[in-house]
């Protein structure tokens, strides 16, 4: 079978030769992708007949976010038929050879003698979307943060842990989420659904205690029996949760699961092939029989292979998550790796002034998506905040600028996923995704306050502000956009630390010891920062930490112990009835 790639060449095919598209998107780690490629793609009737009359094209998940958003049908594979202008027809996931056929044979009838018919319902569903997409912002506030920490409670599986019944899915933004109202509230039943979830995981099948790492998700309920691949975003993800989950939880144990993740990433996943070339590769396939076997007889089954591709969005994730973690686990080392990577992504896959999404060795593909942008200001954002980078800082506002110049909606508000670009298909319309601009607004309001410009805070809140109409039909998959809500509606706390010398160091490492899920930090140096600090109004000669809570700031503090109660008092601002 002579597959395409998804591009304005293979739609044009479609059209001139008036076929049907037959659209596969699989991805390297996919199980049932292999199967359907054995079985159905590789049946001669199957073959015969896409070959008369479709144009296959074929796309990789990892590769083309953008298109799968689109297309994807409820899983991997997806089989998707299409009309030549890139609509869909019918579809599913795995489709097996003898049902294949049918499907083929029935596609293609249809489209020969029923075309009026699919036309004029493709054209009112279309325009049915494309009015929904025109709606009203509506106003921010804690009423969305506890309707979707109702969603959560509701969806909560209290004798197995985990969120939903099965397939369970770690769900790590939930988790996230939990954590923070754990902070900002303190409830007990919130820390027993984390410590219940948190413990099940790595107790159960969906963790791996030989090389450590998460696999995908779980086929039971129990946590029993996952999905062989793993993945660099799921694991990126659960180690910051654990991570994080250790600063709140110091006697959990959960430190241990987070140094087994690292060792799993470092060991399969890290690829340290010089100065500006260090990142993390994108996955590891599935292999049952391989995750069955002991560490000896691992090596000498041979590992299952690993997708090399430099993915952007993934690796900055992996970069916040290895700084969460370095904090954590009082380990400099993982930030200095955390740091490559970033460096990494800034070199390798920004081109032209534009981000790009993927580099699989033959240069940086496919410029410019939201959550790629997004992830690198937030991992810039969290190097910054170690104290140790800080041109970090000039990396956020940089990428902060691009997203807002290429992607917001100067008119609705919110951004899309992608720039204005020649596409083809439903990828000509730009969406607008709740869990990317959520990570995006997270970032423009942790700017916002390390930079005192409050243009990044309106844009923030113009994003967030459009998802209120629409956020309570995600439920608890909203729980990423709750908490973005929640920095939005609380007033910023900042922490900025002046001095060089030992006593600095004690005032940073005490703020950087504070659970207030909305502060930010900033350490300044006395020559460096001179300028600014005579902006601000903070003596250069002297040592000492402020907190500013809004336009509110403390005297001098130079005793750690001191900023410790101040910033316990902070967290006053944080009422629990919302008041």
């Amino acid at each position: 079978m002579h597959w395409r790639e998804w591009s304005p060449e293979a739609f044009r095919e479609a059209k001139e030769a008036d076929k049907p598209i037959l659209l596969g998107i699989s991805a390297v780690w996919c199980h049932w992708c292999h199967v359907m490629d054995e079985t159905s793609y590789s049946d001669d009737e199957v073959i015969r007949l896409v070959n008369e009359r479709f144009v296959p094209i074929r796309v990789d998940n990892d590769r083309r976010p953008d298109v799968n958003s689109r297309y994807n049908m409820g899983g991997w594979p997806t089989t998707a038929f299409l009309t030549p202008d890139g609509e869909i027809l019918h579809g599913g996931t795995y489709i097996p050879p003898e049902q294949m056929r049918r499907y083929l044979a029935q596609v293609a009838e249809l489209w020969r003698d029923r075309r009026a018919e699919l036309t004029e319902r493709i054209a009112a569903a279309r325009a049915k979307e494309a009015a929904a997409r025109v709606g009203e912002s509506g106003a921010l506030s804690w009423d969305i943060v506890d309707r979707v920490a109702a969603a959560v409670r509701g969806q909560y599986d209290p004798e197995y842990g985990g969120f939903g019944r099965e397939p369970k899915f770690p769900q790590a933004s939930v988790l996230r989420f939990l954590l923070d109202e754990h902070r900002r509230h303190g409830y007990a039943d919130v820390a027993a659904m984390v410590h219940k979830t948190l413990g099940a995981m790595a107790g159960g099948g969906m963790y791996d205690p030989v090389e450590g790492g998460f696999f995908r998700y779980s086929t039971t309920r129990q946590w029993q029996v996952p999905h062989y691949e793993k993945m660099l975003e799921d694991n990126a993800a659960l180690l910051r949760v654990y991570a994080d989950a250790h600063l709140l939880f110091p006697a959990a144990g959960y430190d241990r699961v987070a140094r087994d993740v690292i060792r799993w990433m470092d060991a399969t996943l890290w690829m340290p092939e010089g100065p500006e070339r260090q990142a993390f590769a994108g996955s590891q396939d599935a292999d049952e029989r391989y995750y069955s076997l002991t560490l000896a007889e691992r090596a000498r089954h041979g590992a299952p292979y690993v997708d090399r591709a430099v993915y952007a969005s993934w690796n900055c994730l992996a970069a916040s998550a290895y700084v969460a973690a370095g904090r954590a686990l009082g380990d400099a080392s993982l930030e200095d790796r955390a740091h490559d990577v970033v460096v990494t992504v800034a070199n390798r896959l920004v081109a032209n002034d534009e981000l790009h999404h993927f580099d699989a060795g033959d240069g940086p593909r496919l410029p410019g998506l939201l959550a790629d942008e997004a992830a690198l200001v937030t991992s810039m954002l969290d190097l910054y905040e170690t104290g140790r980078w800080p041109n970090a800082l000039e990396g956020a506002i940089l990428g902060a600028q691009r997203m807002r110049a290429a992607l917001e909606d100067p008119e609705q508000g919110g951004f899309h996923d992608a720039p204005e670009r020649e596409e083809s298909g439903r990828v000509t319309t730009r969406e607008k995704p709740i869990e990317d601009n959520a990570l995006a607004a997270d970032a423009l309001l942790r700017l916002s306050a390390i930079t005192d410009d409050a243009s990044w805070r309106a844009s923030a809140g113009r994003a967030l502000e459009v998802f209120v109409p629409q956020y309570p039909r995600w439920g608890q998959l909203a729980s990423a956009y709750a908490g973005a809500v929640a920095r939005a509606l609380t007033e910023p706390a900042v922490v900025s630390v002046v001095g060089t010398h030992d006593g600095a160091d004690a005032l940073w490492a005490a703020a950087r010891r504070a659970d207030d899920p909305a502060l930010s930090l900033r350490r300044f140096d006395p020559e460096r920062d001179r300028g600014r600090l005579g902006e601000l109004g903070y003596a250069p000669e002297r040592t000492a930490a402020y907190l500013c809570v809004g336009t509110v700031c403390s005297a001098p503090i130079a005793d750690p112990n001191g900023l410790a109660r101040e910033l316990d008092r902070a967290k006053g601002r944080l009422p629990s009835d919302h008041a």
